[in-house]
């Protein structure tokens, strides 16, 4: 349990300490990009990676969650090279062809459904993007695989620096999105190289590609395209009925409030991709440490996420102005409601991943099947009458729905797990110091209120031993860690 923890506190740590300054100065871009563009330019960018992602899925079907897996199982077998080699070559080609059909059917639903030219021609150059992701995250694939989350790190750091300053200088020379897909392209091949090149410094050489080899790489990455498809479809389908049925403003200021969610949700991906693959390894060599494991890392995750909620949801308006400006005031509404869905999607994330290392990856699929269908469902009747307010709704709808299923197929493990520590006494800290917030937003901006309720939430979690000495011990664990040489 103790080497689980350094390896996976390494790994994320790794992502942390490389990627959080970057991503501080990329949610600053943003902002600066939803400013600058406007509500309708910034909802027709929205739009364009909206439908993007919605058929993004075409271009994987599953391929890099499988070859995650599959690399961190062979890494211990005598022909590991030779295999690892095989997979990668096959999988990079698979999806190049794969990414040719997304391309495609991107454009042509972007048509059919009378979006205007200016945006199919931005979705058209998206495709360049979508083939160059085809390379990128086979390799970072096979990089996750062997846990070297550094190499994959620093790609990202990269890919996101060089947003911000092609960016930055596109928005300079008035290009509005065209130029921001363009900077995409340009970080993309940057991260695309440093991965492809992190795979050859393992050792791993591309081998033959085997065209009849595909059909069974397809069937065992099915479940995962699956639980792909149908998670991009559940974050992204509101977006584009927004665009088709509301317009490109209410697009952008849904959009400005949704981008918030996903900036709240970087601690957790970071986490969850650091605790993969090592959850993988350490279910086949040592699945009677999985309950703790499990019980650990909800209470952190938790800890992380309720606060997010309870202060963005009931100081949204403040939020919004602070970020955005008056210009985006119908954001706050959106924003007040969708922020209850951050500590859900820390949830189904991780608890996602744990259905996936006990070998129920078809359950998983199930499970994110049932809750897209009904949020695909839902949007259709009630966005159109009702608005972004429902689509909001159905967001926050969709993930719990998603928690409850896995909650159900993960039940014999998580009856070992303490929800009065891990989930019932961080929420109560949390309220105490939402409630607080609240008072104090009415005499403090808002910056001052964050100054204030953060040391206030940390001294709860220590009054209500949700936090103590057993996380001090860990850290130092980590400390020593780190300043050893690893033998993983």
């Amino acid at each position: 349990m103790r080497q689980f923890s350094r390896v996976v506190l390494r790994n994320s740590a790794i992502g942390v300490v490389a990627q959080v300054a970057i991503k501080l100065l990329s949610f600053a871009f943003t902002v600066l990009i939803v400013r600058h563009l406007g509500a309708e330019s910034y909802g027709q960018y929205a739009g364009v990676t909206a439908f993007g992602a919605l058929f993004l899925f075409i271009s994987d079907l599953g391929l890099s969650p499988f070859v995650v897996r599959r690399v961190a199982q062979l890494r211990d077998t005598p022909d590991m090279q030779a295999e690892s080699g095989a997979l990668y070559a096959n999988v990079i080609v698979l999806r190049l062809l794969l990414s040719l059909l997304a391309g495609a059917l991107m454009v042509t639903a972007a048509w059919l459904t009378g979006r205007p030219l200016i945006m199919v021609g931005a979705i058209a150059l998206n495709v360049l993007i979508v083939l160059m992701y085809g390379v990128q995250g086979t390799s970072d694939a096979v990089l996750a695989g062997f846990e070297r989350f550094d190499i994959s790190a620093s790609a990202r750091v990269l890919n996101q620096f060089t947003f911000v300053v092609c960016g930055g200088i596109a928005l300079a020379l008035g290009l509005g999105y065209y130029g921001l897909i363009g900077a995409t392209f340009v970080g993309v091949c940057l991260m695309t190289y440093l991965c492809w090149r992190g795979v050859r410094a393992l050792g791993v050489q591309p081998g033959r590609v085997i065209a009849r080899l595909w059909p069974g790489l397809l069937r065992a990455s099915l479940p995962f395209g699956v639980i792909g498809f149908t998670l991009g479809l559940s974050y992204k389908f509101d977006t584009v009925l927004i665009n088709i049925y509301i317009g490109d403003d209410a697009t952008g200021y849904y959009n400005a409030a949704y981008n918030l969610v996903f900036s709240a949700a970087m601690i957790s991906n970071i986490i969850n991709t650091a605790l993969y693959p090592s959850l993988t390894r350490q279910a086949t060599s040592d699945p009677a440490s999985l309950p703790k494991i499990v019980e650990s890392t909800l209470r952190y995750l938790l800890v992380a996420a309720l606060p997010i909620a309870v202060g963005g949801g009931l100081l949204a308006p403040q939020v919004i102005g602070l970020l955005y400006g008056a210009a985006y005031e119908p954001s706050a509404a959106v924003l007040a409601l969708i922020m209850w869905v951050v500590p859900l999607m820390y949830l189904s994330e991780f608890l996602g991943y744990m259905v996936l290392v006990t070998g129920r990856e078809g359950r998983a699929a199930r499970s994110v099947l049932v809750s897209t269908s009904l949020n695909v469902a839902c949007n259709l009747l009630l966005v159109p009458r009702f608005g972004l307010a429902a689509a909001a709704a159905m967001t926050v709808l969709t993930e719990a729905v998603l928690v409850g299923q896995y909650v159900w197929e993960l039940r014999g493990l998580l009856r070992r797990v303490n929800w009065l520590a891990t989930f019932l006494h961080p929420l109560l800290a949390a309220l105490i110091m939402g409630a607080l917030a609240l008072l104090l937003a009415r005499h403090l901006p808002f910056l001052a209120v964050v100054v204030v309720a953060a040391p206030v939430y940390l001294l709860l979690l220590m009054l209500l031993n949700v936090i103590g000495k057993n996380e001090l011990r860990f850290l130092r664990g980590l400390r020593t860690s780190s300043e050893a040489p690893s033998t993983l």
